[in-house]
């Protein structure tokens, strides 16, 4: 897809293109309000417009977020996230609390980087600096949970982090121009299922519910196969619909259910338990998971013309990569996956958890097949890993791999560092490191080249079935690659 530019994004605004819902937002001057390019609103004349790479942006700028189409829902734009590594931490970092009792400066030691280069880097991607990022993230983020989730508003107010209820009042009123209970007039409610409902995966009355969009197209069905074919017994269970799992965040248990609507708009996600209280490092998590915001269409663009990969495009235009709900987790499946089948590594996962992994309690799981939480990293140091069914040598690697993650300083490593820590892991190689960088630290260019079944998939379809030429004709494919590594696995379903 071409790089944004004016003329591009009021053309896009005109013909209300979804293709770049999330990608730019329009303000109006005449009026002090943003859209999305999507926004039902007649079009505004073209002098009296600006555009802005991000909703924070335009937040900063003075522009109130549109109450008929919603920014705050659209999409993560790759201006939000950032572009740059460095960016793309900070703005973690920024969502998780970081600014809310420290400084500029701690944030730039973290990264490792001085504030003012900080400051130079962040709004050259983002177009505001970090502060007004975190002030504008914190507006919008609440202003989602009023319309997307069923929390009542004190709670909204301590978890998108206003200290009270006043400062949160005043602040939505000054941001946009009503008080927060207006935003929830003639707004479809989300509400549990009726009483007397026997399914355990349907909304209980105290149940906390949050819904997801994604950005479009997105193919739901094939994420779905793919969580249900790897599912680890007792850890998730997955459905025609729904995806289910148990977890652990800041020492306490929860249980998530996803349902996926019918019409591939998004995700519906149910929360269980004490852990609910982190709903927007969960909504997070879920982002990342299910891969929602992938700016597809600017992905695919580049495969259109590739003879190996345009025909599993047009098969499945909304594909996206599976990410991971922890990077620790998706580590110790990866080491398990070694040489050996999809099925097997999930009965050798199974014992992991069954065996090492917290029970949770029946109430917040009775008939969902789930039992336990994925063990951590400080929990399986020096564990007898080789009753599980491994060997010596893989269990040794699997030991190595715990001992990293368990480090105090794990939890800061980049991506790139984290990958250099494991590489002199004896036993992680190649496939490892790229099926880690690609579902555990969500690179877009990873690309395992020496999957069996990667090359399977290129032979079938006139490729090369050979580690080195598949290299050579991925270079064609950056920095998308981990999505064609994807397109070519679809290519093997029902084999």
């Amino acid at each position: 897809m071409e790089q944004l530019n004016n003329d591009i994004c009021y053309q896009a605004l005109k013909t209300r293109d979804r293709r770049f819902d999330g990608r730019f937002y329009t303000a109006v001057r005449t009026t002090g309000i943003f859209c999305r390019p999507i926004c039902p609103a007649v079009t505004p004349k073209r002098d009296n417009v600006e555009f802005y790479p991000s909703a924070e942006a335009a937040i900063a700028h003075g522009f109130r977020p549109c109450l008929r189409c919603r920014p705050e829902a659209a999409p993560g734009s790759p201006a939000s996230a950032g572009v740059h590594a460095t960016v793309a931490r900070a703005v973690r970092l920024i969502d998780q609390g970081v600014l809310e009792n420290g400084s500029i400066t701690d944030l730039a030691d973290r990264l490792g980087v001085g504030d003012r280069h900080l400051r130079r880097i962040f709004k050259e991607h983002t177009g505001v600096t970090p502060q007004e990022h975190a002030k504008a993230r914190r507006l919008l983020r609440a202003r989602q949970l009023i319309v997307d989730s069923n929390l009542t508003m004190t709670e909204i107010a301590d978890i998108a982090g206003f200290g009270s209820l006043r400062r949160f009042n005043d602040a939505m009123k000054q941001a946009y121009g009503q008080a927060p209970t207006a935003f929830r007039r003639g707004v479809k409610t989300l509400s549990p299922e009726k009483p007397g409902s026997d399914d355990p995966f349907a909304a209980r009355n105290d149940d906390l519910i949050l819904r997801l969009r994604a950005r479009q197209p997105f193919d739901a069905d094939y994420l779905l196969a793919f969580f249900r074919a790897r599912a680890i017994p007792g850890l998730e269970t997955v459905r025609e619909r729904t995806y289910a799992r148990g977890f652990k965040i800041d020492g306490k248990l929860g249980l998530m259910i996803c349902h996926f609507s019918a019409d591939q708009a998004g995700v519906d996600v149910i929360l269980r338990g004490p852990a609910r209280e982190a709903v927007l490092e969960i909504g997070a998590r879920v982002r990342r998971l299910f891969d929602l915001d992938a700016d597809v269409p600017s992905i695919t663009a580049q495969f259109s013309d590739d003879a190996l990969l345009a025909p599993l495009v047009q098969k499945r235009p909304g594909l996206r990569v599976p990410g991971c709900w922890e990077r620790f987790e998706l580590a110790l499946r990866a080491v398990l996956g070694q040489q050996v089948s999809v099925a097997a590594a999930r009965t050798l996962a199974g014992r992991l958890v069954a065996r090492f992994g917290d029970a949770l309690p029946d109430d917040l799981i009775a008939g969902t097949g789930i039992t336990h939480v994925f063990p951590t990293p400080q929990s399986l140091i020096g564990q007898e890993l080789i009753p599980i069914g491994l060997t010596t040598r893989r269990a040794q690697t699997l030991a190595d791999v715990i001992d990293l993650f368990a480090r105090s300083d794990c939890d800061q490593m980049s991506g790139e560092g984290l990958i250099a820590a494991m590489t002199a892991i004896k036993g992680i190689g190649p496939w490892t490191l790229n099926y880690f960088g690609l579902r555990g630290l969500g690179d877009p260019d990873a690309f395992p080249a020496a999957d069996l079944g990667i090359l399977k998939a290129s032979g079938m379809g006139g490729g090369p079935d050979k580690v080195k030429a598949l290299e050579s004709i991925s270079e064609n494919w950056r920095p998308w690659r981990a999505y064609a590594a994807q397109y070519l696995w679809s290519a093997l379903e029902g084999e």
